[in-house]
């Protein structure tokens, strides 16, 4: 139904249920509460729209009687029971629809609110059970009476309005005055109507299927209790709603719905397809189950697009079988402590995301115990959290990268130092290496959000030092700072800047010395030469500045100029930016000589 019509139509009933109220208000100065049986003694003689004419409060409700051509019907023999609202009721809907009266509600409007008002029978208040009760409204896709939701508490709730005055006495029934005009409900005002399904509407909300189910249908809906998502939420060890994305919270919401106005008594056993695209399975005994272990508890509150059934679980749809990075882990018991690993740094999420596109160098159990073996460990419970995400990170390409995809060089992995990419060092030949030391031994074990090359070692994230120690091009700078004694220093905690010579550059400083290597230099000449490459802190090339920069080396800068690209002195940088765990690296073409 349009808005504009449903507005008119809800507009119609109200001014039918107002004529209700008057009735109702009238009556009641007659009605003695605390009387076990509210009928009196003496036969009430006035019809309902009698009693309402006279009580003064329910003016819009017998206009919007009389427009409908309920009036007789409302003054019939026939028994019933009218939740009627006040004037004021009406005012406040009128408002709230933009409208300044009736006369802008058709009669077929109004006829369906108003009549969403009456129910068959005179029902006293002290009848009222909360649940579900018939009206004589019929305007639901297969022409069944609509549901009024009864909550009977500290007060009585017809949906959501409140019942204000009770058992007005009338001689074609009896008369609850309310303070809201009821409007005939869809599957979604019937869940919010309830406080039994504030963690369904929530869900809706969050998976913004409020307007899709409000929607023409017919729908039926198995609408789960509270205490169902509570104990899925303790099954899946989550806190609430917060924790489930909107994609599988939308999954999980449309396998409740059914594309059709299916009825208890029409309900049969076996398969039938939700709007999720899945099947429920439907078994019927001493009561309707789904799914085998799920009851269906109050059947056929029926809204105007929709029947409701309540369960007492929610039904949690097949999974589609996933081949993530995490599936494949799992799987394959050569990484069980991998996955272990991954469990105690909180990374399974991370590595199970269908929307990523990862590259994961995965070392194997053995790698594992090797690695525990070198730190004089006994299992993962003697490295910290910190340590360990940081180690797994460092295993990680935030990219796929196909064994025929990779080439020599550094790449950026998922581990950072001082908000950067720590550097991941490739070099590929007949074999394919990580950090010289480590080699892939399986590659392109593809997954749904990437792939998995597996590797012999754990691959720890590298100091400055391991960057040189790791590259044999610079084979020659490290037998330096190895006789030098600086290999401590430079893999303390830093940060250190590091400007590193190839082994080409130091050719170039033997050749001009006439020198055979680094044998001929001393300790005491090496570490001024060395130091003088060094710059305190974790200084980017994007850093970096024209000027004068201190190094390491006493009292000695180095000059920077930034004129064609980045010249440390006379030096070059030809490679920039290779992240370390303690600082960073970036390469000349020539060895820096301090004045």
């Amino acid at each position: 139904m349009k808005t504009k019509e449903l507005l008119s139509e809800m507009k119609t009933r109200i001014n039918l249920v107002s004529v209700l109220l008057i009735a109702l208000v009238l009556g009641f100065t007659s009605c003695d509460n605390e009387d076990d049986d509210p009928m009196p003694e003496n036969p009430i003689e006035k019809s309902i729209v009698d009693v309402a004419a006279e009580a003064g409060s329910f003016s819009v409700l017998i206009e919007a009687a009389q427009k409908a051509g309920l009036a007789d019907f409302l003054s019939t023999e026939q028994n019933i029971t009218v939740f009627a609202p006040t004037d004021a009721a009406f005012a406040v809907l009128l408002a709230e629809l933009n409208l300044s009266s009736l006369d802008q509600v058709d009669a077929a409007t109004l006829a369906s609110i108003l009549t969403y008002h009456v129910v068959s029978g005179k029902v006293y208040s002290d009848n009222l059970r909360s649940g579900a009760v018939s009206s004589l409204n019929t305007s639901s896709p297969d022409k069944e009476p609509l549901s009024l939701l009864v909550n009977v508490g500290s007060d009585v709730m017809i949906n959501n309005a409140k019942v204000t005055t009770a058992d007005i006495m009338a001689s074609n029934g009896v008369i609850h005055v309310i303070d809201k005009v009821l409007l005939p409900p869809t599957v979604v005002d019937i869940a919010t109507y309830s406080d039994d399904f504030s963690s369904l509407v929530s869900a809706v909300v969050k998976a913004d299927l409020a307007g899709t189910l409000s929607g023409e249908g017919p729908f039926t809906v198995f609408a789960p209790t509270n205490d169902a998502f509570s104990a899925l939420f303790a099954a899946l060890q989550i806190s609430g709603l917060d924790e489930v994305s909107v994609e599988d919270l939308t999954s999980i919401l449309t396998y409740h719905v059914l594309g059709d106005n299916v009825l208890s008594s029409e309900i049969a056993a076996g398969m039938v397809a939700a709007l999720s695209g899945d099947d429920v399975e439907i078994t019927i005994g001493d009561a309707v189950m789904l799914n085998g272990s799920i009851k269906v508890t109050v059947t056929d509150i029926q809204g105007t697009n929709g029947v409701v059934h309540v369960i007492d679980a929610v039904l949690v749809p097949p999974m589609q079988k996933t081949n993530t990075i995490a599936d494949i882990a799992v799987a394959n018991s050569e990484f069980s402590i991998l996955f272990e690993a991954l469990i105690k740094a909180d990374l399974v999420g991370a590595v199970a995301d269908k929307e990523a596109e990862l590259t994961v160098f995965a070392p194997t159990n053995d790698a594992f115990v090797a690695l525990l073996s070198e730190l004089g460990a006994t299992s993962l419970d003697d490295i910290s959290v910190e340590t360990l995400t940081n180690i797994l990170l460092y295993h990680v390409i935030g990219s796929k990268a196909m064994s025929t995809d990779l080439t020599s060089g550094y790449y950026p992995t998922l581990s950072t130092f001082s908000g950067n990419n720590i550097s991941m060092y490739v070099m590929v030949g007949d074999e394919v290496s990580i950090n010289n030391s480590t080699m892939v031994t399986a590659a392109d074990i593809e997954a749904d959000n990437g792939v998995i090359h597996v590797v012999d070692k754990v691959i720890l994230p590298p100091s400055v030092v391991n960057i040189a120690i790791d590259n044999a091009n610079f084979s020659t700078l490290v037998s330096a700072v190895v006789k030098a004694g600086l290999v401590e220093t430079l893999s303390g905690e830093g940060p250190f800047t590091v400007f590193a010579p190839t082994n080409d550059a130091f050719d170039a400083l033997f050749a001009a010395l006439e020198i055979s290597g680094i044998n001929d230099l001393t300790a005491e000449q090496l570490i001024p030469i060395l130091t003088y490459h060094v710059v305190s802190g974790n200084v980017l090339s994007t850093d970096l500045a024209n000027g004068m920069v201190p190094t390491l080396s006493g009292d000695k800068q180095i000059t920077v100029d930034l004129t064609s690209g980045v010249k440390i002195n006379d030096s070059q940088v030809v490679a920039a930016n290779i992240q370390g765990a303690n600082g960073v690296v970036h390469v000349i073409d020539k060895v820096l000589l301090p004045e």
